[in-house]
């Protein structure tokens, strides 16, 4: 998952390569701080800013989440609140990781029965990446980033979202086709679905997805039949239950073939783009 060589260290903190290892390296039971975990992870961060500064709401938020050990859908829903805030304020995705990382190694949860074996914790940075890209910059660079139909993104914004993941990826020295993936679903529709049709079961499978992914997922409309969902790699198999299962109404439909899939990013953004929207979406 990460390279073995080390870089060196800029500014006093860690690079990305020494925080994966020190990320993925939890040889022994977490260290639980005296006084509070958000004190303790506060200064394991080795943050510069002032502790009022680094404790907004969204941190208070996360630190509770892993202190009382919360489900962990309740611990996604927290990391994507905590990147998102994180980038509303400029914070850069170092800083960001290197929160995490110190983290991980204050409270990631051990023992039979918790979903620290579910998940590993590269899974999780990935979604916070995810959610960290989404809110820093990638929908400032297009013109038309909403399929009007569905009101899902365009392939427009998802261009500009899969280049910022794989330069995070890069950056830190974690591979895209481990880190991140997506779920397909492509909508086939007989000749006798006439137009008026298709665009309501297009209307009906976008607000489908829209309200079953809500931890910083990318759900994009790739063209008239093809749909898709950007995830960290780990929630892929979850993913493609729940879109089956959500799905089941219109698979019923007369005239019309759903079928849902999966795939693992490439190495570079315009092969992952290209996988999973096809030469409609272009280089």
């Amino acid at each position: 998952m990460t390279e073995s060589h080390a870089r060196s260290s800029r500014a006093g903190r860690p690079d990305g390569a020494s925080l994966l290892l020190a990320l993925v390296d939890r040889s022994g039971p977490p260290h639980r701080p005296v006084g509070g975990l958000l004190h303790g992870w506060y200064a394991a961060s080795g943050t510069a800013l002032r502790f009022d500064e680094w404790a907004d709401p969204a941190t208070e938020r996360l630190a509770r989440a892993f202190e009382r050990r919360a489900p962990l859908g309740d611990v996604e829903a927290a990391i994507v609140a905590f990147a998102q805030a994180r980038a509303g304020a400029d914070h850069g995705v170092d800083a960001v990781t290197a929160d995490l990382v110190a983290l991980v190694q204050l409270a990631w949860p051990v023992g039979r029965g918790t979903w620290g074996e579910i998940v590993d914790p590269v899974g999780l940075l990935a979604r916070a990446l995810g959610a960290w890209a989404a809110d820093h910059s990638a929908a400032t660079s297009c013109a038309e980033w909403l399929d009007a139909v569905t009101g899902l993104v365009s392939v427009c914004y998802l261009r500009e979202r899969l280049r910022e993941l794989h330069d995070q990826c890069r950056a830190l020295d974690i591979s895209p086709t481990i880190a991140f993936g997506a779920v397909l679903v492509h909508l086939g529709f007989a000749p006798s679905v006439v137009p008026v049709e298709r665009m309501g079961i297009r209307v009906a499978a976008g607000r489908l997805l829209t309200a079953r992914f809500r931890a910083g997922e990318t759900v994009a409309a790739l063209d008239t039949s093809r749909l898709a969902v950007v995830m960290p790699a780990y929630g892929l198999d979850r993913g493609v239950n729940d879109v089956t299962t959500d799905f089941a109404g219109l698979a019923a439909l007369d005239g019309v073939d759903v079928t849902v899939g999966r795939t693992a990013f490439a190495d570079e953004a315009p092969a992952t783009l290209r996988a999973l929207a096809g030469t409609s979406a272009g280089a």
